[in-house]
């Protein structure tokens, strides 16, 4: 068998036709339960008064809101393969790749438009010298 035969039809490309495959009905799931619209309010609140929470560089707050609306294991497995194939590697990533406008994106861009330094959406892991 020849390498590049084997190589496309191989366990990666067998999941990347998986993940495309369920993206349309994942992707409708999520905005029918408004995951995103949640997220996005966590993560830069509406309210003044509701307290930021931050990126983990995880999906640890994806996957709170996930079970919250009652998606297992498998599910949230998938709509994370989902969700990072579309270039959604975190909690914040998901806002800032995935979704076509949210809070937390537009507070970002607006920050480098007017020359100041974006603020960082992760939060502070002490382990690692100058992260932010």
């Amino acid at each position: 068998m020849d390498s590049a035969h084997s190589e496309a039809d191989g366990p990666d490309a067998r999941d990347n036709e998986l993940v495309a495959s369920i993206t349309p009905d994942i992707m409708a799931c999520l905005a029918e339960r408004r995951f995103f619209e949640t997220l996005d309010n966590r993560l830069c609140p509406n309210e003044t008064s509701d307290a930021r929470e931050f990126c983990s560089g995880t999906y640890e707050l994806s996957e709170s809101i996930l079970r919250s609306h009652g998606f297992g294991d498998e599910d949230i497995a998938d709509i994370f393969a989902v969700l990072g194939a579309q270039g959604g590697s975190c909690d914040c990533e998901v806002l800032y790749n995935v979704v076509e406008s949210s809070r937390l994106k537009a507070e970002y861009w607006r920050a480098k438009a007017e020359g100041k330094e974006p603020p960082h959406f992760h939060r502070p892991n002490p382990s690692t010298p100058g992260a932010y």
